[in-house]
């Protein structure tokens, strides 16, 4: 399916011209595709929040907004995510170094989640979890939809979809807390929230149309990430170094 006009993403073979060499520890999100106005905020921000632009990073403890538009972000190599309109998330974690487990925070609105699959297509030993008020979802390699009310505006599209997880492939692990006994939602099911209780049901036709977008979705090459993300790195060091000159 086309992108219309004003859509712009980052394309996989995306690359940085530079010789930094160093490996970091620290894992960031890269921001590949945009379509109207979305915000990033967080502590590392002197403004409220700022425009994400392509190819912004995003590093723990940061907030992105979608307003009027949409924002692809790939997740270290982990995954790919997608905040439809007047969407947010939270990332607790990325890829934390002891666990290796990564924890989006669902403010409110849609995201659509594409968690890569490791070469080879055997298990993953990453784990990535989509928790907000309501539930906590938990997988290791699959395409799902997580739906929460929206914030500021609705989008049409998504406007029927309620709260709940929809699985297009894979398998995800739902419950109501952290603590809470888990639902297993498979391929083609869905598990909305009814009250306090997980009501696990056969995929919704209406939904299975809009997972569509996963074929979209395109992950940047490993050895471009890292490129992205040493060069980030590299330039933050210029300018702390700058800062303390000053």
């Amino acid at each position: 399916m086309p992108y219309k006009s004003g859509m712009i993403r980052l394309i996989p073979f995306f690359l940085f011209i530079f010789t930094a060499t160093t490996v970091f520890a620290d894992e960031v999100g890269v921001v590949s595709f945009i379509q109207g106005n979305n915000y990033i905020s967080g502590p590392r921000f002197k403004k409220a929040k700022e425009p994400v632009r392509l190819g912004s990073v995003l590093k723990k403890g940061d907030t992105i907004t979608s307003e009027d538009g949409t924002c692809e972000i790939q997740l270290a190599t982990q995954a790919t995510i997608r905040l439809s309109k007047f969407s947010s998330i939270r990332i607790d974690d990325l890829l934390n170094p002891k666990t290796k487990s990564t924890t989006l925070n669902l403010v409110g609105g849609k995201l659509f989640v594409k968690a890569h699959k490791p070469p080879g297509g055997g298990p993953s030993d990453t784990e990535l979890s989509v928790v907000n008020p309501s539930f906590v979802a938990g997988v290791r390699g699959t395409e799902f939809l997580v739906a929460t009310p929206n914030q500021g505006g609705e989008d049409e599209e998504l406007k029927d979809v309620e709260t709940g997880v929809y699985v297009n492939e894979g398998t995800v692990a739902v419950s109501p807390d952290k603590k809470g006994k888990q639902t297993l939602v498979g391929e083609n099911e869905e598990v909305v929230v009814s009250g306090k209780q997980l009501k696990k049901q056969i995929l919704d036709e209406f939904v299975k149309e809009k997972m569509h977008i996963f074929e979209q979705f395109k992950a940047i090459k490993e050895e471009n990430y890292q490129r992205i993300k040493e060069q980030y790195e590299k330039n933050d060091q210029i300018m702390n170094d700058y800062k303390g000159q000053g």
